[in-house]
């Protein structure tokens, strides 16, 4: 599997508006500091796949062609704002949308789908075949409906797990079984005292990159409280641990 990490940021993205700190003024000159909302694109040699649909551009991107289906962690704005534009597109069958199964979602988009199908459901634990890719859905702890999903192609084991403010236990237990190679893990702030009600601070990403034992984890869903901490702080993440940034390509 081929993984594009298309935005890594969290719903201001960097630069957040208006905001004159050092991360901010630097991304405004410097395309590779900036942060779109938090998407990624994953193919295999016969399947297209979008994973959330936070970034504005996305139909600038990709062509009707170059997305099979769509994966959705939840409904909040930040994941699905691509798809508004989109949605008026012109097409010849209309585009699956996978996600958890709430009926309010967001409401404009799901009243008016235009181009996209939002009939397809999934429930935790309950592993699909859609096209090549085995898709297993997990519970994540947020303030929507929220699912995290273990990928899985031939050999190829990709956990993704945005948006999140640790993980369920039984979340926990399964991905320690499974043993992802890879997880792309939500790391929204810097260390907190408190943990936050909906995303990760650094601490707890790195708890649990050390629990689930995958090979590597990329941490996406980035403030820029958090670009600004480690650029001054002076902390190395630890051994397997990376930041993602937009436009990332790997193979996982």
């Amino acid at each position: 599997m081929q993984l594009t990490f298309i935005g890594t940021g969290d719903c201001a993205g960097v630069p957040v508006y208006n905001c004159t700190c050092p991360i901010c003024a630097e991304s405004r000159t410097n395309p590779q500091k900036r942060r779109s909302s938090c998407c990624a694109y994953l193919t295999t040699e016969t399947t297209r796949l979008l994973i959330d649909a936070g970034a504005p551009d996305l139909g600038d991107r990709f062509s009707r062609n170059a997305i099979d289906l769509i994966l959705l962690s939840h409904y909040h704005i930040d994941h699905v704002y691509g798809l508004f534009p989109m949605r008026w597109g012109s097409s010849c069958k209309p585009i699956p949308v996978y996600g958890p199964d709430y009926p309010k979602g967001c409401a404009d988009l799901l009243q008016h789908p235009g181009i996209f199908d939002f009939s397809h459901t999934l429930q935790p634990f309950i592993s699909q075949q859609l096209t090549d890719i085995e898709i297993t859905p997990l519970p994540l702890n947020h303030s929507k409906p929220s699912l995290g999903y273990a990928l899985k192609y031939g050999n190829s084991r990709l956990a993704w797990l945005s948006d999140t403010s640790g993980l369920p236990g039984d979340t926990i237990n399964f991905l320690k079984k499974w043993l992802p190679s890879t997880m792309v893990l939500d790391c929204t702030f810097p260390p907190l005292e408190h943990p936050h009600p909906n995303h990760n601070d650094i601490d707890s990403a790195i708890a649990l990159h050390h629990a689930i034992g995958p090979e590597s984890t990329y941490l996406t869903h980035i403030s820029h409280d958090l670009d600004f901490w480690f650029s001054t702080s002076g902390f190395l993440l630890p051994q397997g641990l990376h930041l993602a940034s937009d436009g990332l390509n790997m193979r996982v």
